[in-house]
């Protein structure tokens, strides 16, 4: 791994002509030579949490010398089992058993005497001894400051011919470094191991994890915090205006609470940006247009398009359909659009998710409009942000249940909330936040 070469901002240098006197006499100059940048840095080095066979480790370095820009962080394992399996706030890369953490975006900039923080999961074999030598920019941590001292040297030159006096320069003034903040990772100790398993399940078994862009972060993002549904209504009942008004509003309600999982004593956890998120049923899909006891044209009514056996939402409308946003097909166009489909299917039991929105049971949902946790629905949006099934493995080792486990929870549990701020924290680079 390299970094791209690293330069203080040079200072600017004032001329000033002085006398009337053409001297043509050799003088003796002392030529002072520029000061270098004083370097220094102490690492921290922490194992966080240790369980057979696997470790979480946190690195925090502290900058004792000038601000830097930009840095790697580099240092060797002492047991060649020790391996390094995913990380945060950092770069990460090893080979054999050097370590280089390379620094992000956001985070190069390092004032003079502040810290910052990283983190990974890592494995071993037998032994987990920790590493003793550090290196910042290729320069020894030993926590001391050295500071190169300014030298003079003479040169013999003539003496200049004298001139208008030349407008000094300005002296441009440094911008403030920032200060480093803490990691966010930070969930509970006792999940730090199972949500590292999943995420290792998730890159293991997902055919395209990072390069998917139909995620419900993308189509959040895409909309500026607004989500528009579509209702398949895949039922012989009737609708009422008032239960079609009772579905939008449960549905708020539903979505909120994946939202609420973001949210820190009302704050945006890691930069997310949204604290409550804006959800409207633009449209109802039915085989009969009778079924819809309303006559306003409060939401989009598409009759008899049947598609999978079932009343279907316009296919121009839908952002399955048309990922790069282009709803020019739509009649109203883009505030017409549907991002999800909610699938209400009669006689229909469990559920169904993706990035194309929820199916479960028509009665199920119907008879559950002011229920607290809508769980089946829960668990299909989970699978909407790429949360994963768990059918045939269980992080938790039967210590808890939680609801993108089908079954064994009710309601979004603390292991819910940290998975999905997983997935955040893994892809919220793309969004440029």
């Amino acid at each position: 791994m390299s970094i791209g070469e690293h330069r203080r901002p040079s200072t600017t240098r004032r001329a000033l002509w002085i006398g009337a006197c053409v001297l043509t006499a050799v003088s003796t100059v002392a030529v002072l030579k520029p000061a270098l940048a004083a370097t220094g840095c102490s690492v921290d080095y922490q194992v966080t949490s240790e369980w057979s066979g696997g470790f979480q480790g946190s690195v925090t370095l502290t900058n004792l010398g000038d601000p830097i820009t930009e840095w790697n962080l580099g240092f060797s394992f002492p047991d060649a089992t020790q391996k390094i399996t995913q990380g945060w706030n950092a770069t990460w890369s090893q080979s054999g058993t050097a370590v280089v953490a390379k620094s992000m975006s956001w985070n190069g900039s390092i004032a003079a005497n502040s810290k910052i923080n990283i983190g990974f999961t890592g494995t071993f074999a037998a032994a987990n001894p920790k590493p003793t030598a550090f290196t910042l920019n290729d320069s020894k941590c030993t926590g001391a400051v050295t500071t190169p001292s300014a030298s003079t040297s003479t040169s013999v030159t003539a003496s200049p011919t004298p001139s208008k006096t030349a407008p000094a320069s300005p002296t441009p003034t440094a911008s403030p470094t920032p200060t480093a903040t803490a990691d966010p990772w930070n969930p509970p100790s006792t999940l730090v191991k199972p949500l590292a398993a999943v995420w290792a399940h998730e890159e293991s078994t997902y055919s395209d994890l990072y390069g998917f862009k139909n995620y419900g972060w993308d189509q959040l993002v895409a909309n500026a915090g607004t989500i528009n549904y579509c209702v398949r209504w895949d039922s012989t009942a009737h609708v009422t205006a008032a239960q079609r008004d009772a579905v939008q509003v449960a549905l708020q309600k539903q979505y909120q609470k994946w939202m609420d999982a973001m949210l820190d004593d009302g704050q945006g956890w890691d930069d997310w940006p949204y604290k409550n998120v804006a959800v409207k049923v633009v449209g109802w899909a039915v085989r009969d247009r009778a079924q819809l006891e309303w006559t306003d044209d409060a939401v989009d009514v598409y009759v008899n398009d049947i598609n999978e056996d079932a009343p279907q939402c316009g296919e121009p409308c839908g952002r399955f359909f048309h990922q790069d946003g282009n709803y020019s097909g739509c009649t109203g166009g883009k505030a017409h659009h549907y991002d999800n489909s909610l699938w209400l299917t009669a006689g229909f039991e469990g559920g169904a998710g993706g990035d194309w929105g929820q199916r479960i049971g028509a009665e199920y949902f119907m008879s559950n409009l002011t229920t607290e946790n809508i769980h089946i629905l829960l668990h299909e949006m989970g699978h909407t942000y790429g949360l994963d099934d768990f059918y045939d493995w269980d992080p938790l080792n039967g210590t808890a249940g939680f609801i993108m486990m089908a079954g064994s929870a009710t309601q979004i549990t603390d292991f819910d909330k940290w998975m999905l701020r997983d997935f955040w924290r893994h892809l919220k680079s793309r969004y440029g936040l």
